[in-house]
């Protein structure tokens, strides 16, 4: 018996500790009479001894890039090299073509699922290849994805070694994944993607593939038919494998015939039986026979333990009436940038920006009852809906005549952007050696906050909402499509100019295909160490658009790129697919936006067009105020992150606890230096979280709740389009939008502006004329139908549907 190999046939699931997930699962099925192409582990006991063979102590490394770098440099002991090499000719040697994959010895445990935190290598042939890339696996158990990965599970990453399978590959022609529990819809469905080719294709998420949803019994409940665009194949000329085009034909037919549906739904049900629990099946289809490749545990199902609640569990909290005409577009705005309730902390920080604008309708006397997010003691939000006026409506005059200051508006904009800015960068200069030193540098962010969105709603946008009226009222006498949206071309601000700045990046990337390739398929981390040079240029965009954010009105539920930098290789990826076409250059921008000016000059007498072009300069310098003021809260709420994180781990109280408690709460443990009582208070909230939750969303239920099946909406950007819909839910789906799709989502934000490069048209549950998806379908010259309400719910992946932006309307025509 070899020292260090053993074949699948000599492995149980209880030998992860030597043969790691992957292959303790492999060697389970393998005896279970699952059909696994041939093969074997090389044990974990295999890495010890290469590190120890080559001296390699991780502790003593700088940085993971070192390390990696020492272990693929390093040598195979002989002895190891024998017996791999035995082995190897042991399954067919040269004759054969294997797969390599790291199997980390605390990978695919029921609570977490390490899918593509370390490597798989295919189409390896020959002893040398296959020592290599032994190799490489090692070194990915350094990667720096794969350390967060275990460090957020809390596997300690000393401990955890690594084995290596290696297994006879499959010329499949056609593969993909099962889940034997569809974690998208009904658990008792089996949910399988499937496409031509290697799985890599589905599992590296390159291709749309076909999705059919089946019952148990094996038959097909609901089947779309995926783009198949490519398909990844052996590379006959050199090792490794290749991206081929897919010809229209096979795009269009699906992939699975129902005999093949059925015998994998039965193999699926058979090892899910084996395991006890819904599992997640990699398989792949060669000559008419089904093989397996991995098996793992679910562990996305776990949301689904949630409660459900009743009527009569929301009985004695506000009841929420049907919303109609601007009501529910109000409505649907204000979800589009809260889409989940504020936890408290956050309701104190992220909806204080909001806020500012219950502040200025006190002053002219509306008073929204609770504010504009009301939230009771237990952590609990809801929506107001009592406005009351007060003796202040007699200073709307006043206000007026100020917030139609043009000069006065843009001149205190300016001061307050420069004056918030400077007190942001002292604060970020700020060292803190305490918890009330921290509880301090909250309270005055939290300041600098209120102050940053208060000024921006007084001297730009509360202008803004006056003056576009009457900027668009005068562009509609030369067509009546247009309105203040199109007087923004050539203007630079944050949006539009990461937009452009992106479009280089695509350029850049774009003239190298393998570079391309690297991009469209790796995780930043890997693009960073391939290319230096796009490295430098990623960093120098991060420095100056880093702090761009996914929810822009939660400081501490969101995250930026910087935080997250694969969310911004996620949103480059569009683009990069479109190679930026759609993003007009500065130049071509400002052509447009004077050609406007001409054509409006020409139908407005002189005296008339000084005055509207005096406030078409006044809504660009207001949008540009109200763009680099969103990104500078941006901006500070990463930093109150940091503050918030430094502060968790003076007092040993977990972040995540923090967010339970309301601001002047939080300000009482600074100063303390500890919990103490509000430990209780904290517990009592997270208990009530999951009712907040659900409460919340039927509130948006009961208020954009529809009298019959039509998709309606407001238009935002006119015109008609036909096309097949593209279901984005989050950033991690962004890659499923192929060029003509049209985009159907809950909600968009900036991150999402390369997606309309891409998209014909763009149908959003929430938003509204003001919002960010009206601009940018705009500026893309595309049909937008926004505030549907529940487009996503009506709609499918691969429904074929009529945008009609003029009317407002969504019709679905197959």
């Amino acid at each position: 018996m070899s020292k260090n190999i053993r074949s699948f046939g000599e492995i149980k699931k209880e030998d992860i500790g030597s043969a790691g997930g992957k292959g303790a699962n492999l060697g389970e099925m393998t005896g279970a009479g699952i059909n696994i192409p041939g093969g074997g582990v090389l044990l974990a006991c295999a890495y010890d001894e290469y590190m120890s063979f080559n001296g390699i102590d991780p502790g003593k490394y700088e940085s993971a890039e070192e390390l990696r770098e020492a272990i693929r440099q390093g040598e195979i002991p002989e002895d190891l090299k024998k017996e791999i090499e035995d082995f190897y000719i042991s399954i067919g040697g040269d004759d054969v073509r294997l797969a390599v994959r790291s199997s980390a010895t605390a990978e695919d445990l029921d609570d977490a699922s390490f899918a593509g935190q370390q490597e798989t290598y295919l189409n390896v042939n020959g002893s040398s290849d296959l020592n290599d890339k032994i190799k490489s696996c090692y070194a990915s158990l350094w990667g720096d994805r794969a350390v967060s990965y275990r460090k957020n599970y809390g596997y300690d990453k000393e401990k955890v070694a690594l084995a290596v399978v290696i297994q006879k590959m499959v010329e499949s022609e056609s593969a993909g994944v099962m889940f034997t529990s569809d974690p998208a819809g009904d658990r008792e469905n089996v949910h399988i993607n499937a496409s031509y080719g290697l799985g890599e294709a589905v599992v590296s998420g390159i291709v749309s593939p076909d999705e059919y949803i089946c019952g148990r019994d094996g038959k097909i409940i609901r089947q779309i038919i995926g783009s198949k665009e490519e398909e990844i194949i052996y590379s006959r000329a050199d090792k490794g494998t290749i991206r081929a085009a897919v010809d229209e034909q096979r795009r269009k037919r699906a992939v699975l015939d129902k005999d093949i549906i059925s015998r994998l739904v039965a193999e699926g049900i058979r090892i899910e039986k084996h395991y006890g629990h819904p599992m997640d099946i990699e398989w792949a289809v060669a000559g008419g026979e089904i093989y397996i490749l991995q098996a793992r545990s679910i562990t996305t199902l776990k949301e689904n333990n949630t409660k459900v609640f009743s009527d009569d569990d929301f009985a004695g909290y506000p009841k929420v009436k049907r919303a109609k005409g601007a009501t529910r577009e109000g409505v649907l705005f204000n979800l589009e940038k809260t889409p989940t309730p504020y936890y408290p902390l956050d309701h104190d920080f992220g909806g204080l920006v909001g806020e500012q604008k219950n502040t200025l309708f006190n002053e002219i006397g509306i008073d929204f009852k609770g504010g504009m997010y009301p939230i009771d003691k237990d952590g609990v939000s809801y929506q107001g809906n009592k406005v009351r006026l007060t003796k202040n409506i007699f200073a709307v005059p006043r206000y007026l005549k100020k917030i139609l200051n043009i000069d006065n508006n843009i001149r205190c904009a300016d001061e307050s952007l420069k004056h918030c800015s400077d007190d942001f960068e002292h604060e970020k200069r700020g060292t803190y050696s305490n918890a009330e030193d921290l509880g301090a540098a909250l309270k005055r962010m939290h300041d600098l906050i209120e102050k940053t969105a208060y000024d921006r709603f007084l001297y730009a946008l509360f202008p803004n909402a006056i003056e576009s009226r009457r900027v668009t009222k005068d562009l509609q006498k030369v067509d009546k499509s247009l309105n203040a949206y199109d007087i923004l071309e050539g203007l630079s601000y944050v949006t539009a100019d990461i937009n452009r700045e992106m479009k280089e990046l695509c350029i850049y990337i774009g003239s190298d295909g393998e570079m391309t390739r690297t991009v469209m398929e790796k995780d930043y981390i890997k693009i960073c160490d391939s290319y230096p040079e796009l490295k430098k240029r990623f960093e120098d965009f991060m420095d100056r658009y880093g702090s761009k954010s996914d929810f822009n009105c939660y400081c501490f539920a969101a995250r930026t790129w910087r935080e997250e930098p694969d969310r911004f290789i996620n949103a480059l990826r569009p683009m990069l697919k479109s190679g930026g076409e759609a993003v007009a250059s500065k130049e071509e921008s400002e052509t447009h936006f004077n050609e406007l000016m001409d054509r409006v000059k020409e139908v407005l007498p002189p005296s008339k067009y000084s005055v509207f072009e005096k406030r078409v300069g006044g809504l660009r310098h207001y949008h540009y105020i109200r763009e680099a003021t969103q990104y500078l809260w941006e901006s500070e709420f990463e930093f109150c992150r940091e503050l918030l994180r430094q502060l968790s781990g003076y007092i040993k109280v977990s972040y995540d606890d923090l967010l339970y408690l309301f601001a002047d709460e939080l300000y009482e443990v600074c100063k303390q230096g500890a919990l103490e009582d509000k430990k209780d208070i904290i517990a009592a909230r997270k208990g009530k979280r999951e009712f907040a939750e659900a409460y919340w969303d039927k509130c948006m239920k009961d208020a954009l709740a529809g009298e019959d099946d039509l998709i309606k909406g407001i238009g935002a950007s006119s015109g008609q389009v036909k096309g097949r819909v593209c279901i984005i839910k989050s950033p991690s789906e962004f890659y499923k939008l192929e060029k003509n799709d049209l985009l159907v989502c809950k909600y968009t934000d900036p991150e999402w502006t390369p997606l309309f490069a891409l998209a014909a048209g763009v149908v959003v549950d929430t938003g509204g004329t003001l919002s960010h998806a009206a601009i940018v379908a705009r500026e893309y010259n595309i049909p937008a139908v926004l505030a549907t309400g529940d487009a996503t719910l009506k709609l499918k992946d691969g429904d074929t549907v009529l945008v009609n932006a003029t009317e407002g309307s969504v019709t679905i025509l197959s």
